[in-house]
């Protein structure tokens, strides 16, 4: 849409005109001619404008002088042209001089020519061009409409995009997945050596869905290059669109019936099979459920990150042909997967990527034990939410845990659900503890815990409570009188410990309620 200031001296009409200094900036694209004889605010000026002056006011006006060309070349004009011979005899040196060091084209017009016909001479091309770009815009929008009218989706928009510009096109969605790349081998091996890389972002109602970048050699680029460029990311953004649409669809088929398997709806064989066969979801086989939560305070942003973690899971799955039902639930996402090594490594990529991606929200992930039939997920889904409750006694992000994993928490699966059935748990075995800890300023249940937790070795215990044996020895002996538990029993420690379990799950579940 635009000529170089090394085309427009090349023009018929400019012969006359001369080239005095600016030399390194001989291939600035002039967008438009803008004619003024008293420059007073050059900061009205826009980048890529060619300005012809008489120069009026300059010679008198030393200030002006030193400032002019130093000003334009801060408005990134394309160059500038001074007509001598009516208020400057002949350009100034320190004009020349400064032009060279800032690469601003500086041409001397002679008096002979008149302004109209080195207007008429740059802006005829540049007009034509235009021209010429609406035209070629036109057929690339009809081409491009044709290939995403063809139901070959994104990769076929990138595909003609390909074809059109003779470059090497990727397309690269918001989690950084390569979605599809095109051009011949030759293209790329051409590319790679000495390519130029013109990228835009694919958006639509301010969502960013991924970039669509175009590889050329440098001296193969062309203007219309980036009109083409741009054709192609709105279509995608519009293909985006339409698979945000239909997966929504397809979010609410699979939602719904995961909901009536968690509400136990019977189904007959038959009526699980056509549905998990329209769902696309194995139905032979055992089964998975696996529950994921992002530990954020801002219940605003959690939709928007629930939506990122859905899209995710769904990338990685279309790209391992893997396949999930999923229901996704205020706080936590709930999904279900056959139960095989596959599905595994899924949630593990999902961890990882999720780490990569956003880092600063921190993942749980927990897992059910399988069921071998689709109808028992409900019972699965509990165990996977119970973990993902005590996910943060037991595991870090971003690691799976596992429900048969739970280092014994998993035995106090279903008394999770009521705050009293826990208390009932352990206050009849830590409340004395808790008591005497108050009243006498003592450390009895940190120390049980602490002796538990080091298998009863009581050298181990001393040394990672910083105490003397003789005192430890004190403290054991206080714990087992206030209790009425032996330490030496396994069974009776094994009931303590479920009771400090009990507590502290308490307290993770119930922070409000939860006793000191």
């Amino acid at each position: 849409m635009s000529i170089t200031i090394r085309e427009a001296l090349q023009l018929p009409d400019m012969v006359q005109t001369r080239l005095i200094a600016g030399a390194g900036g001989l291939d600035n694209p002039i967008r438009w001619v803008t004619i003024v004889e008293v420059l007073e605010d050059a900061t009205r000026l826009q980048e890529g404008e060619f300005l012809i002056t008489t120069g009026f006011g300059l010679a008198d006006n030393t200030e002006r002088l030193s400032s002019f060309i130093p000003s334009l070349a801060s408005q990134k004009l394309s160059g500038v042209a001074i007509h001598t011979g009516f208020y400057l005899r002949e350009i100034p040196a320190a004009f020349i001089e400064v032009a060279d060091q800032l690469q601003l084209p500086l041409i001397e017009i002679p008096a002979e020519i008149n302004f109209s016909t080195i207007t008429k001479a740059i802006l005829q091309p540049i007009i034509n061009r235009q021209f010429e770009t609406l035209a070629y815009s036109q057929a690339i929008h009809n081409r491009m409409i044709d290939a995403a009218l063809s139901r070959g989706g994104l990769a076929a928009i990138a595909a003609e995009l390909a074809t059109l510009t003779g470059g090497v096109v990727s397309l690269v969605d918001a989690l950084g997945f390569e979605v599809t790349q095109h051009g011949t081998t030759e293209q790329r091996e051409e590319a790679a050596g000495e390519g130029s890389t013109h990228s835009i972002p694919i958006r639509a109602n301010r969502e960013h869905f991924g970039t669509l970048s175009l590889v050329k050699p440098l001296h193969a680029w062309k203007e219309l290059d980036d009109v083409a460029l741009q054709h192609a990311s709105t279509l995608c953004a519009l293909e985006y669109v339409k698979e945000r649409a239909v997966s929504a669809t397809e979010w609410r088929l699979k939602g719904d019936f995961v909901e009536e398997l968690l509400n136990g709806k019977q189904m007959s064989h038959s009526e699980l099979e056509s549905r998990c066969r329209m769902l696309g979801y194995p139905l032979a086989g055992g089964h998975l459920v696996a529950a994921l939560k992002v530990d954020v305070s801002d219940d605003a942003g959690l939709y928007e990150l629930h939506q990122s973690a859905i899209m995710l899971m769904r990338r990685l799955c279309d790209r391992q042909q893997r396949s999930y039902l999923l229901r996704e639930r205020p706080h936590y996402l709930l999904f279900v997967f056959p139960d095989n090594r596959a599905s595994l490594q899924v949630l593990e990529l999902f961890a990882q990527r999720w780490e990569q991606l956003h880092h600063e929200y921190s993942l749980h992930l927990a897992l059910s034990t399988p069921r071998q039939q689709l109808s028992d997920v409900a019972t699965a889904a509990e165990e996977a939410t119970f973990a993902l409750q005590a996910y943060p006694l037991l595991a870090k992000p971003p690691g799976i845990l596992r429900y048969r994993d739970m280092q014994g928490y998993q035995f106090l699966f279903p008394y999770h659900r009521s705050e009293e059935a826990l208390q009932q748990l352990w206050k009849p075995l830590l409340a004395p503890l808790i008591g005497y800890d108050s009243k006498h300023n003592q450390q009895l249940l940190e120390t049980l815990s602490v002796y538990l937790q080091q298998n009863g070795n009581g050298l181990q215990t001393s040394q990672a409570l910083y105490i003397h044996r003789h005192t430890l020895k004190y403290r054991l002996t206080q714990i087992e009188e206030k209790t009425g538990y032996h330490l030496e029993d396994a069974h009776q420690r094994w009931q303590l410990q479920l009771a400090l379990m009990a507590r502290s799950l308490q307290q993770q579940l119930y922070p409000s309620q939860a006793q000191p």
